[in-house]
């Protein structure tokens, strides 16, 4: 498709807009929540690649509501790293292998964890110190499942939430690592934009809303307490576990 379609201008602006102010309220990685709506329009790949390059402006915007000193900068270092190795040996080792099974294995795990917490409402344990192996590893799941889906907030939480921080801290730490993640994933997805140019014409005309949905996700952030915030995000876990899982299983889009 050449032509500039008002469809997809539309539907990318409410994609662009879920995944901003998703960012402004609970930290970054959630790309997933906004992706199936901008993939009703169009193909899936070219859903992926329109969002790419918005994704670190969506950061950028982020990081004015959660500056550095919002961040646990022991765990940007070790998660960012899990996310980095995951993306790569993803694109390396299973690049071959069935998505589907992979991405429906993630999504079951996602949704038994998130559900256990809303219907069980069991406390996390006590506070989790700074653990580089578990970072390391929660994050290369992360890193798979961005590289499988676009999903990788979810196994990164499944470890800060366990960690205990503010809901600022929290935030402002999740959206550090994803700002590296989309930043360091450009590269991987440039040959696809390379060979569809006309999709960034779409790109630049999503770019006005980013601030909006990043300012008004904020606005929710400051009003909620911890624990509402922590329980809209295993909301959010369940979407996106069930997103992954259904689509691996050809049952959504």
């Amino acid at each position: 498709m050449t032509e500039f379609a008002p469809q997809i201008v539309v539907a990318g602006l409410v994609a662009v807009f879920l995944i901003a102010f998703c960012k402004g309220a609970f930290g970054g990685g959630l790309a997933v929540v906004g992706i199936p709506v901008l993939a009703l329009v169009m193909d899936p790949v070219d859903a992926a690649v329109v969002l790419a390059p918005l994704l670190p402006l969506m950061d950028i915007a982020t990081l004015k509501v959660f500056p550095p000193r919002t961040w646990s900068i022991p765990d940007v270092t070790w998660v960012a790293g899990g996310v980095f190795s995951g993306m790569i040996a993803g694109a390396l080792l299973f690049a071959g292998l069935p998505r589907d099974v992979t991405g429906a294995l993630i999504g079951a795990a996602i949704l038994i964890f998130a559900l256990r917490y809303l219907i069980v409402r069991s406390q996390p344990g006590p506070p989790l110190g700074v653990s580089p192996p578990r970072g390391f590893f929660w994050g290369t799941l992360g890193g798979f499942a961005t590289f499988l889906a676009n999903a990788g907030q979810p196994p990164v939480a499944i470890y800060l939430m366990r960690r205990q921080l503010t809901k600022t801290t929290y935030a402002g730490t999740m959206s550090a690592i994803f700002m590296i993640a989309n930043i360091t994933r450009l590269p991987l997805l440039a040959g696809l934009a390379f060979a569809r140019p006309h999709l960034l014409l779409y790109s630049a005309a999503l770019v006005p809303v980013i601030p909006v949905g990043a300012y008004l996700g904020k606005l929710l952030h400051d009003r909620l307490d911890r624990e509402r915030l922590f329980s809209f995000v295993y909301l959010m876990l369940v979407i996106a576990g069930a997103k992954l899982l259904g689509s691996s299983l050809g049952l959504i889009p």
